[in-house]
């Protein structure tokens, strides 16, 4: 585990669902062993994105689409294709991270490891708050998703 000590707070957009802004204040801490900055996100903020993780999911859910926008407050087409286009370029790596964590962290048994089921997707289908889920366990174990 990395030793990290608080540098400083900085401040980071969050647009909501209805099109609100907000400014959260988040947490920077500097690693003493490779002086690299971290930045501590809350569980409803996405690496690399503006808007709240509900929003992005329930885009990549299609919950929300382009026939649904009526105003300006939700993301446009180019985005939500960019989000879709995300999570298909991740798709893989995130299935791979939850069957070998799980495999070596929690116990999940060797059969699970090498089905073809899709954890991903069974996440999906199961829990509504999916993407923070997924986000927390690859984040929190040293991973990372690579933007598309």
């Amino acid at each position: 585990m990395m030793p990290l000590k608080h540098r400083d707070w900085k401040l980071r957009i969050c647009k909501r669902d209805g099109g609100e802004k907000d400014f959260i204040q988040v947490e920077r801490m500097k690693c003493e062993h490779c002086n690299r900055l971290h930045t501590a996100l809350p569980n409803t903020l996405t690496p690399f994105k503006h808007y709240e993780t509900d929003v992005i999911s329930g885009v990549l859910d299609d919950l929300i689409t382009t026939d649904d926008l009526d105003d300006e407050n939700y993301p446009c087409e180019a985005t939500m294709n960019r989000w879709h286009h995300w999570l298909m370029a991740n798709r893989l790596y995130i299935n791979g991270k939850l069957k070998s964590d799980g495999y070596s962290k929690f116990g999940f048994s060797e059969a699970l490891l090498l089905s073809e089921i899709s954890l991903l997707d069974e996440l999906r289908l199961r829990c509504q708050d999916w993407l923070e889920t997924v986000q927390h366990f690859i984040y929190n174990l040293g991973g990372f998703l690579v933007p598309a």
